[in-house]
C-alpha cells in the first residue's frame, strides 16, 4: 500500500459469497496497489476470508452477528484510509471499467456520486422483484445529471463528507440520512451512468424478506424520533396500506421507465411480499419507539 490512499473500496457482503470471485476479478486488485479494498462480512459468509487474495491492499473485517448492509458499511467507513470511499454490495457485480472510472473521479463540486444498476439478463422472477423494488430509479439508460439521491450500492463520496455526519454513522450508513444532510447545506449529488454495475441476486426468498423487514424496522426507529407520539399511532394504524402505497409508486416508476413493464407483471407476487416484509417492519419500527418512550418515562 501507498503511504496516501487515495481511494478505499467497501463491499458489504450478506449471504452473497456465491459472487465474490467475479466481484474480485472485476475490481482487479493486484493492478491497483494504490486502493483499498476492505470486504465487510459477518458469520453468515465465512468464507469471505478465503476468497480474498493474499495482497497487501485486501482487507476482511467481520462486523457483529446480525449487522445490515449499512452496518457493514458503516464499519468500512471507519476503518478506511481513503480519502475516497466508493461502497457497493456482494449482490452487484462491477463492470470492466469501473475502477478506471471511480479513479478519474475527482468531485470537486459533490460530496459523492453514483452511477447506475442493470439487472442480469439471466434474473429469476423473484430477482426482478428485488431490482425493481430496489433500484428501478437507478437503472440504465439515464443521462448524466445533479440528483438528490444515488443508491450506495454503486457510490463514491469523500470520506471525510461522511465523517461529519458521526452521530448517522453511529447508526449505520444508511444513506438518504446522509443525503438528506447534503442537502441541508445546499449540496447536491452527481450521478454518472458510465459507472455500472450488474445486480445478481443471492438472497434467497425468506433472507430478502427478513431483510427488508429489518430495513423497515429501522427506517420506522429512525423516522419516529421526528414525529409526535399521536402521528405514529396514527402511522401504526394506517400501516397495513404501505406496500400498496410503495407498490404504486414502484409500478409507475416502471411505466415511466418503459423497459420493464413485462418482468413488473411476472414478478408481481414476489414483489407484494417483499413490500409487505417493508410495511410490517416499519410498523415495528414505530411501535417500538412508542415501547422505548413508555419504558423512559417508567
Amino acid at each position: 500500500m501507498t503511504a496516501v490512499v487515495k481511494l478505499s473500496v467497501i463491499v458489504a457482503v450478506q449471504y452473497a459469497e456465491d459472487n465474490l470471485s467475479d466481484i474480485i476479478a472485476s475490481l482487479d486488485p493486484g493492478q491497483h496497489p494504490g486502493v483499498e479494498f476492505i470486504f465487510c462480512y459477518t458469520r453468515a459468509d465465512p468464507q469471505t476470508p478465503e476468497h480474498l487474495p493474499a495482497l497487501d491492499n485486501m482487507v476482511a473485517l467481520e462486523a457483529p452477528v446480525g449487522s445490515l448492509i449499512p452496518h457493514l458499511w458503516a464499519h468500512g467507513i471507519r476503518s478506511a484510509k481513503g480519502e475516497m470511499v466508493a461502497v457497493t454490495t456482494a449482490h452487484v457485480i462491477p463492470a470492466s471499467d469501473w475502477m478506471d472510472i471511480l479513479l478519474k473521479m475527482t468531485l470537486t463540486d459533490y460530496p459523492g456520486m453514483g452511477g447506475v444498476i442493470a439487472n442480469d439478463p439471466s434474473a429469476s422472477y423473484r430477482d426482478w422483484a428485488i431490482y425493481l423494488m430496489r433500484y428501478i430509479a437507478f437503472s440504465p439508460p439515464t443521462d448524466k445529471k445533479i440528483v438528490d439521491e444515488v443508491a450506495a450500492d454503486n457510490a463514491l463520496y469523500h470520506r471525510k463528507a461522511l465523517l461529519e455526519h458521526h452521530d448517522l454513522l453511529d447508526s449505520g450508513f444508511w444513506e438518504p440520512s446522509f443525503h438528506a444532510r447534503f442537502r441541508g447545506k445546499g449540496q447536491h449529488l452527481l450521478l454518472d451512468p458510465r459507472l455500472l454495475v450488474i445486480h445478481r441476486n443471492q438472497y434467497s426468498c425468506s433472507q430478502f424478506f427478513f431483510q427488508r423487514y429489518a430495513h423497515g424496522r429501522a427506517f420506522g426507529l429512525a423516522r419516529a424520533v421526528q414525529l409526535s407520539k399521536t402521528k405514529r399511532r396514527v402511522l401504526i394504524v394506517l400501516s397495513p396500506f404501505l406496500p400498496a402505497i410503495f407498490l404504486g409508486k414502484i409500478v409507475s416508476s416502471v411505466f415511466e421507465q418503459g423497459l420493464y413493464t413485462s418482468h413488473l407483471f411476472r414478478s408481481f407476487p414476489w414483489l407484494i411480499w417483499f413490500l409487505f416484509g417493508w410495511g410490517i417492519g416499519e410498523a415495528r419500527g414505530y411501535l417500538d419507539s412508542l415501547k422505548n418512550d413508555m419504558e423512559k418515562n417508567s
